[in-house]
């Protein structure tokens, strides 16, 4: 399963690719807390803003099916 994290802040972008959804929000969260705007797609392609993270942890056992 395949996990990006966008993080922007001011000119700076980065992208990483995460193969563990639980290192992908551990990151994205990482990233917020340092002041970056963040999102996380995941393997189903729908964008995930930091307060859905937790809503991610739950979808968690669909998305892996789809694998």
């Amino acid at each position: 399963m395949t996990f990006i994290v966008h993080a922007s802040r001011g000119e700076d972008v980065t992208t990483t690719v995460r193969l563990s959804l639980v290192v992908a929000i551990a990151k994205g969260l990482t990233f917020v807390e340092e002041g970056w705007q963040v999102f996380i797609v995941g393997p189903d392609g729908v964008r995930y803003d930091p307060p859905e993270f937790e809503k991610l942890l739950s979808l968690s056992p669909v998305l892996q099916s789809r694998d």
